[in-house]
């Protein structure tokens, strides 16, 4: 079966802060429908790599109207060895705090097809059979570029994995039942599996405090306050597609079509540009990746030392709870940022601009490719005075700008078209 296109993808690295927009995942690249980055999660980013190219001195940007018919799913299918989340038992309070969550609770991940599920023996209940739960549902995208398949449900399955009966949905289209409680009368004397699941790429769900009681209050539910985690409950295997390519703008007389690819285990997130030029004649080109900080105009920006100036660094020095960010493009033409001098100052600015001179032959194309490196740690937090560095990020955009050619990660999900016409690394 062939994976959907996602827009959002989570990424598993914890926050050091302690603000993270699921457990264990601190940041999120939510992308924008011209394939930009929008936020990351907490606020490093008011947009990310957004594309402009000129020609002849005009200029075009590649626009802000992907629909999701338009995406393609690519692979490779990532999955739990790549710490791809679908059901985390947490105690982390900072996300419960409308959920009536208590204690320990189930959390489910924003995902193509995430299930948390027990099976129900209700052979010896009697009367009536209540259940009820507690939690917060996950937030759907209401975006047209979004998956308009998106849902949260939970629902009453047979033990073949058949659907019996579904005891609430919320979906694009509007909701059916009772958010946290249903009557399963229906079904005494059977044996069925509850399940909670959900198909989302922007918000995970909480769920606690299940509960099956009979008119006996005899309870069915085992571990349904998540105290011992996930004993008694099933739990879905993850897989995705985090690897998603835009369809074609043409932008000053060039085919423009971008690409997006993450694995959840790894700090970076990589975009890949492709300029295919099909007119008879060669086309010279300037392209632009413009980026937006949230900073705020107290980015402390600076080029990451040991990168052989193909990367920069930046962390936020004016509210310094940010986290911080790297950007690695490789062999630019030009760099153009203003980094703050001084704490709190905000005398720097937020826009950060890449420039490359580009000669697309007739008939052919060329491949541009830039990283973005989020991590879960905040400089400024700590940070005496600007001389300070995000060594974390230092690290690994070196890494990246160094030994993107040798390292085959730094290339997965790429064609060998793209590597063989790439200008940049």
């Amino acid at each position: 079966m062939a994976l959907p296109a996602g827009t959002c993808f989570q990424q598993t690295l914890a926050a050091a802060n302690g603000r993270g927009v699921a457990p264990g995942q601190a940041n999120v690249w939510d992308l924008g429908p011209d394939f930009s980055i929008g936020d990351g999660g907490d606020d490093q980013l008011d947009g990310a790599l957004a594309l402009k190219v000129a020609v002849g001195g005009a200029t075009a940007l590649f626009p802000y109207d992907q629909m999701y018919s338009e995406l393609t799913a690519l692979g490779p299918t990532l999955g739990l060895a790549d710490q791809l989340l679908a059901v985390s038992f947490s105690a982390d309070g900072a996300l419960t705090t409308s959920s009536n969550a208590t204690g320990r609770y189930a959390f489910l991940h924003a995902g193509v097809d995430v299930r948390l599920q027990q099976v129900l023996d209700l052979r010896a209940a009697t009367g009536g059979i209540s259940l009820s739960w507690t939690g917060s549902l996950g937030l759907l995208d209401l975006r047209d570029f979004a998956d308009p398949s998106q849902f949260v449900q939970v629902v009453l399955r047979d033990t073949s994995d058949g659907l019996l009966a579904v005891l609430y949905r919320t979906d694009l289209t509007g909701s059916t039942g009772t958010w946290a409680s249903a009557s399963l009368t229906a079904y005494a004397g059977q044996v069925v599996v509850l399940s909670f699941e959900q198909r989302t790429g922007k918000t995970g769900s909480v769920i606690d405090n299940v509960s099956v009681k009979d008119s006996t209050s005899r309870e069915f539910v085992v571990n349904g306050d998540f105290e011992a985690q996930a004993s008694g409950w099933l739990m879905s295997d993850a897989k995705a597609s985090q690897n998603v390519r835009s369809g074609v703008r043409t932008l000053r007389g060039l085919e423009v079509q971008r690409s997006f690819f993450a694995q959840p285990d790894q700090p970076w997130g990589r975009v890949t540009d492709v300029f295919h030029n099909a007119s008879a004649a060669p086309v010279t080109a300037v392209v632009t990746y413009i980026t937006n900080l949230g900073s705020d105009n107290g980015g402390v920006i600076y080029p990451t030392p040991g990168a052989s100036l193909k990367g920069l660094t930046t962390w936020d020095s004016g509210y310094r709870e940010d986290r911080d960010i790297g950007f690695v493009f490789g062999a630019a033409d030009g760099t153009t940022y203003r980094s703050a001098s001084v704490l709190n100052l905000r005398d720097g600015s937020d826009e950060l601009r890449v420039g490359f001179n580009i000669s697309v032959p007739a008939g052919g194309s060329v491949t541009l490719i830039n990283f973005i490196v989020l991590m879960g740690v905040a400089t400024g937090v700590a940070a005496t005075d600007v001389t300070a560095k995000a060594s974390a990020v230092d690290v690994a955009v070196a890494d990246i700008a160094n030994n993107f050619r040798t390292r085959l990660a730094y290339q997965r999900g790429l064609t060998q078209e793209q590597l063989d016409t790439l200008k940049n690394f």
